[in-house]
């Protein structure tokens, strides 16, 4: 295993279904988390240039149910608001002791921060419009709890493919493993990079790209990568892209619905969210089990 987790490659599909089965061992039968102080002398640092919840809270839960001390940046109360660069940020958190930096930026900065800090163990917790490994992850720790294997199975993820970070990821993620199927939907202006897929196919159509599906990933509109100000009509849109109940109808009696946050009920409806075969819940309370698993792994390594 490689020192850092940047990208979700960087793990092999050994790798990726240890970590799946490590993180199962975080995880206690009424829902909370088993606390162990295993890194009492470690010092983790999460450093978000853009904003989170899930992830970030996520982060800071796994690595005080390890024992760590975390340090908490709080971007808009920092130096880089006086203009130091985030290289400069991160090397005077390394002078301070900080042994892991969780970082989320809007740029591809961290291959080269990894580079120039060889001393700080990274982890990759989203990328601009690149990678989010560890959500990639989770993705996949839940199809497998919930089918028990990603072999065979018919997947379709729709939404803002372009700007989504987690589709990038959750393809590399997949490549590894002998799926039915892979759909890619979305409005043709928001999925460019997917018109024509290496991995999968495209289909515009929601009704047909749901058609005997197992798993439905639903990803929203992420307004703040659009380069120009989106010219969509939103009622046009949810009609031809809202997964809705009777939309579902066409997937598989027992699919499974995933998001990976934040819900902003355009790309799904409340009912979808709200149903029995969304596993959107589980999904946020692997995360905290997948980045226990990972941060021990790394912290280790």
């Amino acid at each position: 295993m490689s020192k850092n987790l940047l990208s979700i490659s960087d793990l092999s599909k050994k790798e990726i279904l240890d970590l799946i089965e490590f993180a199962k061992n975080f995880k206690q039968d009424d829902g909370s988390f088993r606390k162990e102080d295993l890194f009492p002398d470690k010092t983790i640092a999460n450093v978000f240039c853009e904003p989170s919840t899930r992830t970030k809270s996520s982060f800071e839960i796994a690595a005080k149910n390890l024992g760590c001390s975390v340090v908490g940046f709080d971007i808009s109360n920092s130096s880089i608001e006086k203009g130091e660069s985030i290289f400069e940020t991160v090397d005077a958190l390394s002078l301070m002791g900080v042994d892991l930096c969780v970082l989320r930026h809007p740029e591809s900065v961290i291959r080269d921060l990894a580079e120039y800090l060889p001393e700080i163990v990274f982890i990759n917790g989203g990328e601009g419009s690149i990678s989010h490994p560890t959500q990639a992850l989770i993705d996949l720790m839940t199809i497998i709890e919930q089918k028990g294997t990603i072999d065979d199975l018919n997947i379709v993820i729709v939404g803002d493919l372009d700007h989504s970070r987690v589709t990038s990821s959750f393809v590399e993620g997949i490549s590894n493993f002998s799926f039915n199927s892979l759909t890619f939907c979305g409005h043709p202006s928001m999925a460019t990079k997917y018109a024509n897929p290496v991995l999968g196919r495209y289909e515009p159509d929601l009704d047909a790209a749901l058609h005997d599906a197992d798993v439905v990933m639903t990803l929203r509109i992420q307004y703040e990568r659009f380069e120009e100000t989106l010219d969509l009509d939103l009622d046009e849109y949810k009609q031809a892209y809202q997964l809705t109940s009777e939309k579902l109808e066409q997937a598989k009696g027992d699919a499974i619905i995933m998001h990976p946050g934040p819900v902003n009920y355009v790309e799904i409806s409340e009912s979808v969210y709200q149903s029995e075969q969304s596993v959107i819940r589980n999904q946020i309370a692997n995360g905290v089990a997948i980045r226990m698993a990972v941060l021990s792994r790394f912290l280790s390594s």
